[in-house]
């Protein structure tokens, strides 16, 4: 695989990294001159529960890439999207593969791009952060979901996934928008999250709260079903349960035994980009499930008014805090 990993971030690193560690090809592009620069020097370094481990690797800004590639990894926030693309395609061979690596449902910008016989979803579950410039860190293995969103293989799916296998466990599936839209509820979980500086056990704490968060998700999971998805259980919770159409019991019963499982010094990762000031892609994200909801004629205000909220706390026009769950909790109907 001769490939350019479009972003250095934690997906991008700990999954590029480990396949350059196995021989492969491969060129890394960020735009953080400080990443950049430790990279350079020392190497990236990608620490993981099976060892952590250094790797030296080419990496360039968007403006230095030079070659052609027959993989392009997209690792950026998906409102980066089309601005990668269109720096990443001119290096793609003609029968290139575009893979994104993203939060969200990118494919189809991918589809317009190159088609969707080079187009591949990739879903990931794996936890994964940026400790420090040229540091990638990850405390699971990780799994990956590699498909078509036509649902059939190609030679080159198995040759990817086979390359990718080798180093992450990782699998076909037929199902690739399904397994991006179970992934979306997760991510949209953060948003949920992140109204205010604490944890969900604070944030999250009584059966009331926990109800409003499974309201959340079912606005989420309803989209996604009329949609046409096809979701599949995530280690967290199975999607289709928290279903609107569910007894508000069940769906609670749901959110509290999940709530075992939350710790007091878990901070969301919306939350952590907001306190550093970094650019959120919700509105590629949920902002994705709302276009959708509107688009299907479909009620979703707790969806709407978290998408609104997460805005005006990334612009400084809200503040943080547990009074934006009480103001939440009003537009539930």
């Amino acid at each position: 695989m001769r490939a350019i990993v479009m972003g250095a971030g934690p997906i991008g690193g700990i999954i590029g990294g480990r396949l350059a560690r196995a021989g492969h090809d491969l060129t890394f592009v960020d735009v953080d001159q400080e990443h950049v620069a430790a990279i350079r020097d020392h190497g990236l370094q990608v620490d993981v529960p099976d060892g952590p481990f250094n790797v030296s690797v080419p990496i360039v800004f968007p403006d230095e890439i030079e070659g052609t590639f027959d993989t392009a990894f997209i690792a950026v926030r998906c409102n980066y999207t089309s601005d990668t693309l269109a720096t990443a395609l001119p290096h793609l061979s003609d029968d290139g593969l575009v893979v994104s690596m993203q939060n969200g449902i990118n494919v189809p910008l991918l589809e317009e791009a190159v088609g969707a016989d080079r187009s591949v979803g990739m879903g990931i579950r794996m936890g994964s952060r940026r400790t420090a410039p040229g540091r990638v860190h990850t405390t699971t293995r990780g799994h990956l979901y590699v498909g078509h969103s036509h649902g059939r293989t190609t030679p080159r799916l198995e040759e990817l996934n086979a390359t990718l296998d080798a180093v992450i466990p990782s699998e076909i599936t037929d199902n690739i928008i399904g397994v991006l839209w179970s992934k979306l509820t997760y991510t949209c979980y953060g948003y949920y999250g992140s109204l205010a500086n604490t944890s969900m056990v604070e944030s999250c704490a009584s059966p009331e709260d926990r109800l409003l968060l499974a309201d959340f998700l079912g606005e989420v999971v309803a989209v996604g079903t009329a949609a046409g998805a096809r979701f599949i259980p995530l280690a967290e919770y199975y999607p289709p349960d928290l279903h609107p159409d569910k007894p508000a019991e069940a769906r609670t019963a749901i959110m509290n035994a999940y709530a075992e499982s939350w710790r007091s010094d878990d901070l969301k990762g919306p939350l952590r980009q907001l306190l550093t000031g970094s650019k959120l892609e919700v509105a590629f994200t949920l902002g994705h499930v709302v276009r959708e909801s509107a688009r299907l004629g479909l009620s979703t205000p707790l969806c709407d008014n978290l998408l609104q909220m997460m805005l005006d706390l990334e612009s400084g026009k809200r503040q943080l805090g547990l009074h934006n769950y009480a103001e939440l909790a009003v537009c539930r109907t």
